[in-house]
């Protein structure tokens, strides 16, 4: 019988442990004001700047900040490359350097990142010297100045592009490729971003992709969570040399560490490109996004498999004890 006592109350303990688990488990966890302006020569509503690309040639470029707010803003003016936004835009609010997405000529190379403080109701007009290389730039380079608050850098960011005008133009291979898999945050909640890259220096229009992802665990292998997530995008315009972010809400679960399989395809001009990747977000990523997410619902479906397995244990035990404590 002491055998029995003891498995028994053994069952209980693991009974309350499943009750507490069944309790909800939570968490808790534009650049405004200010406009920017290029002042192009021979015109009053340029949106961007357009410039020849003569090997070691130096340009000239004005942008012109207002601060319309009510408290001073110190901003942060840094030259960069043309980004893709999630929903197929170009931007220019991300760092890139040579090297990146098959990048060969970087914006921030030529020219100095500057900073400056405007008090209210207050312009001031920058002017940035940009020094080509001396080698011939080939394909379409666009360059860009993102704008920023220096002590808000999340709160928004403006753009203004800087397209240089060149005489060699790229033809493109396959135009997206699976560049990875990045957790990250927007308004506080979690995301995964399947990260697709143009390697070519050329701007691709109208591109289809369908992204499906899900989680490679064990108990999704077992048929008991099968589900995929899918995206299906229609990008207009995608910058040379740019990652490509396809993004998937979480809807408040939080980043799960280990394998995901993202299955894709890629249609444009007519033709179709497939891709199958086993990837992995690693402890560190997961647990940074999660720790700058508020209000998380964990899933549970792991634990109570284990759970259920636990207890499937306990009472083939507790009756194999009883029918051995008869014999």
């Amino acid at each position: 019988m002491n055998f029995k006592k003891v498995l028994l109350v053994f069952a209980t303990i693991v009974l309350s442990i499943i009750t507490a688990g069944m309790e909800l488990e939570t968490v808790k966890a534009d650049i405004q004001n200010v406009s920017v302006t290029p002042l192009v020569e021979g015109t009053d509503s340029a949106d961007r700047f357009e410039i020849s690309a003569e090997p070691n040639s130096v340009k000239a470029l004005k942008l012109s900040v207002t601060n319309f707010g009510l408290q001073p803003v110190e901003i942060k003016v840094k030259p960069t490359n043309a980004t893709t936004s999630p929903s197929g835009e170009i931007g220019f609010d991300d760092s890139v350097a040579v090297g990146n997405y098959g990048l060969k000529y970087a914006f921030s190379s030529m020219t100095e990142a500057q900073s400056l403080r405007l008090k209210k109701n207050q312009t001031k007009d920058l002017t940035f010297k940009v020094k080509l290389p001396s080698q011939q730039l080939s394909g379409t380079v666009i360059g860009g100045f993102d704008v920023y608050d220096t002590h808000h850098p999340n709160d928004g960011h403006s753009g203004v592009g800087v397209y240089f005008k060149t005489n060699k133009s790229e033809t493109s291979n396959q135009p997206l490729k699976f560049h990875g898999i990045t957790p990250v945050v927007h308004g506080e909640q979690p995301y995964l971003n399947v990260d697709l890259a143009n390697y070519n220096s050329k701007i691709l229009k109208d591109s289809t992709v369908q992204i499906k992802i899900k989680k490679n665990n064990w108990y999704n292998k077992l048929g008991l969570s099968n589900d995929y997530q899918v995206q299906d995008m229609d990008f207009k315009t995608i910058a040379p040399n740019s990652k490509v972010p396809i993004e998937f809400d979480l809807k408040q679960t939080p980043v799960i560490p280990g394998r995901y399989l993202v299955e894709g395809s890629i249609k444009r001009s007519g033709q179709v490109w497939h891709f199958k990747e086993n990837v992995k977000v690693s402890s560190v990523a997961a647990n940074l996004v999660n720790q700058a997410s508020k209000n998380l619902i964990y899933d549970k479906t792991g634990l109570y498999v284990t759970i259920i397995g636990i207890l499937s244990m306990i009472i083939i035990l507790i009756f194999w004890g009883i029918s051995y404590q008869r014999r």
